[in-house]
């Protein structure tokens, strides 16, 4: 069985990007160097929860480690839009931090397993009841039969 569901990741991937990159771009515009930590947070928040997004939907999609296939998700989102960024950063002759960027992929990759774990946590996605029951050891009775 494989580990790493391709299509699940990628899922998880576009959706990430797709929510993430729009207030990414935004923040890039608004945020300058003297504005407030107020500011730059209320960008930064919604970037962390399109990779938790990212995550939750790759872990429901999965066919087995949604742990590692909600983190990759993210991860892929991460890869994606800071390679561009970091391109840009490259040409246009910025500095380019690479303990920051290790920081924040750290970040993103934390983002897509909480995501991942919520997908757990909230129930059965689309690989349906019966096999989480079976992974848990449950049998077909219910609590109140037993």
């Amino acid at each position: 069985m494989r580990t790493i569901d391709t299509r699940a990741v990628l899922l998880g991937t576009s959706a990430a990007a797709a929510i993430a990159l729009p207030f990414g771009l935004a923040g890039q515009l608004v945020v300058g160097d003297e504005d407030s930590s107020l500011v730059v947070f209320a960008f930064l928040v919604p970037v962390l929860v399109a990779f938790v997004a990212g995550g939750l939907v790759a872990a429901r999609r999965a066919s087995s480690a949604p742990l590692t296939n909600g983190a990759l998700a993210a991860l892929g989102a991460f890869a994606l839009i800071q390679g561009v960024g970091a391109l840009r950063r490259l040409a246009t002759g910025e500095p380019l931090s690479v303990a920051s960027l290790a920081f924040a992929a750290l970040l993103a990759y934390s983002c897509g397993l909480l995501g991942a774990f919520l997908a757990e946590r909230l129930g059965p996605g689309r690989r349906g009841r019966g096999e989480r029951a079976r992974r848990r050891g449950v049998s077909g009775a219910s609590d109140a039969t037993r």
